[in-house]
């Protein structure tokens, strides 16, 4: 009786999973917002396909839109995320004293660089650093040409929220590849086993 059991629990086990597979999902909204004691303390964005919609700046209390057209199309009242916020800081501070302030386990990010363009040398392109998998999100992610940093021409996004419950991330160089040059993503994050991790692009 005990082999037809698990012989019963394998085919369920098996229809599920086929079930599953079937599934087919269409375009999804996602409300992405984390409080946490580290910087950034908080974000509240709405993502639709892993694009972001909007993203709200605590600091101003305004919705900045991804695209300025966005704004044209829909509206969101900043002081909901206020008071979200509000609410994650203190549900932050019971889980906190539930967990003895354990500390989250950070998970190690993985680092990709790539350009915009295929490369034409002495052409502007742009350089792109992303980093997938972080957490907690908190991460440090600076450009260097030939070892020394660049402070110009480079542009970032916010935190985006992944279905596996991570995040990631983009740096941006806007730069005119020539021959010989180095760049360096140079990225800081608890979960990486060195500090900074870099990752190098040449042409």
């Amino acid at each position: 009786m005990t082999g037809r059991r698990h012989m019963y629990l394998a085919l369920i086990c098996a229809l599920c999973l086929k079930v599953i597979h079937a599934v087919r999902v269409g375009n999804v909204m996602m409300q992405s917002e984390f409080y946490q004691t580290q910087l950034p303390s908080a974000e509240f964005a709405f993502q639709f396909d892993d694009d972001e919609i909007f993203n709200v700046d605590f600091d101003n209390k305004e919705v900045r839109w991804r695209l300025p057209q966005f704004g044209k199309l829909s509206s969101f009242d900043a002081a909901g995320a206020l008071q979200n916020r509000a609410v994650m800081a203190q549900n932050l501070q019971i889980s906190m004293k539930r967990s003895n302030n354990t500390a989250a386990k950070p998970v190690t990010p993985i680092i990709h660089v790539f350009t915009e363009e295929p490369v034409v040398l002495n052409e502007p392109n742009k350089l792109i650093c992303f980093v997938k998998e972080i957490f907690p999100p908190v991460i440090k992610m600076t450009w260097l040409k030939n070892n020394e940093p660049v402070t110009v021409g480079i542009s970032v996004t916010d935190y985006y929220f992944a279905s596996d419950l991570t995040y990631y991330k983009f740096l941006y160089l806007a730069t005119i590849p020539e021959e010989g040059d180095v760049y360096t993503c140079s990225v800081e994050h608890a979960g990486l086993p060195t500090n900074p991790t870099n990752k190098f692009w040449c042409k």
